[in-house]
């Protein structure tokens, strides 16, 4: 005599339970989401920022100060020389991570990836980073 089959032989209980591949594709899901707000959060619509310092604010030859520009970005002012002060976006165009200012190899540097960016212009002098740091007006008053 033949037992009688269940109807549907996967619980609920059974379907609800997370297993691998459906673990696997929701990180992936997540990492892609991350990454896609990263990369638009970067790109800003609207006016390019701007610095402004006072005049008493300013650095001093190979020193940097950290501001917020008026975009809302964060930023780095260096005085590269007596005559030269710049500003660029502190942000690693690689990852997005925060560069810092060296001032005894006078350039800028990404902690993360090790990405090396020149003081005057912001363009790539190695690492990972495939363009050169974001440039900022800078104003001095």
């Amino acid at each position: 005599m033949l037992k009688p089959v269940e109807p549907f032989p996967i619980t609920v209980a059974d379907e609800q339970a997370l297993d691998r591949r459906r673990f696997l594709c929701a990180a992936g899901a997540a990492a892609v989401a991350v990454l896609a707000a990263e990369w638009t959060g970067g790109r800003r619509a609207g006016t390019p920022g701007r610095v402004r310092l006072s005049q008493a604010d300013a650095p001093k030859v190979g020193e940097a100060r950290a501001l917020v520009a008026s975009n809302g970005v964060d930023a780095l002012a260096v005085r590269v020389d007596a005559d030269t002060l710049v500003a660029f976006e502190r942000r690693c165009p690689h990852l997005g991570c925060p560069v810092v200012w060296s001032a005894a190899r006078q350039r800028f540097e990404c902690p993360c990836h090790r990405a090396v960016f020149e003081a005057r212009s912001g363009r790539v002098l190695d690492g990972p980073a495939s363009r050169g740091l974001t440039p900022l007006a800078l104003e001095v008053a």
